[in-house]
C-alpha cells in the first residue's frame, strides 16, 4: 500500500443520514426483541445479533474507519473507559480474567495487541458506541447521539439484560 500511513477519514454529511437511519432501525429491533417471547436466552442472543448488525452497517460511516485497513481504528482510545453494562452482562464479566491498571483502560482491553480481549462477549454498549463525530474527541467520550441511543433503549434493554449498572469497573470478585 503506497505510503503505508494510517489515515483516519472524517464522516461525510451523507454518512450522518445513514447512521441516523441505522439508529432508528436498531431502536425498532430492540423493541421487537422485548416482545419476542419468553425465552430469555433467545431474546439476549437476538439483541446482540441486532447490535452486531448495526455495527457492521454503521462502521463504514464513522470516524472509526481507516483507509489503511478494513479493521478500523487501532488506537484503542474508545477502550479507555468503564463500559456501560447491564446486570446480566456484569455477571458474565465478573467471571472473566481482567487486567489491572491505573491507566483508565477497560479491564478487558489487550494493550499489547491494542484490541478487545473479550470481543465476542463484549457488552452491548461496546457494540453500539461508534464515533460519528468529525474528530477524535468522541473516541474517548461517546458522542451525544450514542449516549442518547443507549438512554432511549435502556428501558427496553433492562427487560432483557436486567437493570442498568453504569460503567463497569471490573474486579467484581
Amino acid at each position: 500500500m503506497p505510503g503505508s500511513q494510517l489515515r483516519i477519514l472524517s464522516p461525510s454529511p451523507g454518512d450522518h443520514a445513514i447512521v441516523a437511519r441505522e439508529i432508528e432501525r436498531l431502536k425498532r429491533r430492540i423493541i421487537w426483541a422485548e416482545r419476542a417471547g419468553e425465552d430469555q436466552g433467545r431474546r439476549i442472543a437476538f439483541v446482540y445479533r441486532v447490535a452486531d448488525r448495526f455495527g457492521r452497517r454503521v462502521f463504514p460511516h464513522t470516524f472509526c474507519r481507516t483507509d489503511a485497513a478494513a479493521a478500523g481504528c487501532i488506537t484503542g482510545s474508545c477502550c479507555r473507559c468503564r463500559p456501560d453494562v447491564f446486570a446480566r452482562e456484569k455477571g458474565v464479566l465478573d467471571l472473566l480474567p481482567q487486567q489491572r491498571d491505573n491507566d483508565g483502560f477497560c479491564p478487558f482491553f489487550n494493550r499489547a495487541r491494542r484490541n478487545c480481549g473479550i470481543y465476542a462477549m463484549r457488552p452491548l454498549a461496546c457494540r453500539i458506541y461508534y464515533n460519528i463525530a468529525a474528530s477524535r474527541l468522541s473516541c474517548r467520550n461517546p458522542a451525544d447521539a450514542m449516549l442518547a441511543l443507549l438512554a432511549s433503549l435502556r428501558p427496553h434493554l433492562e427487560k432483557i439484560l436486567g437493570p442498568y449498572q453504569g460503567g463497569y469497573g471490573g474486579y467484581g470478585r
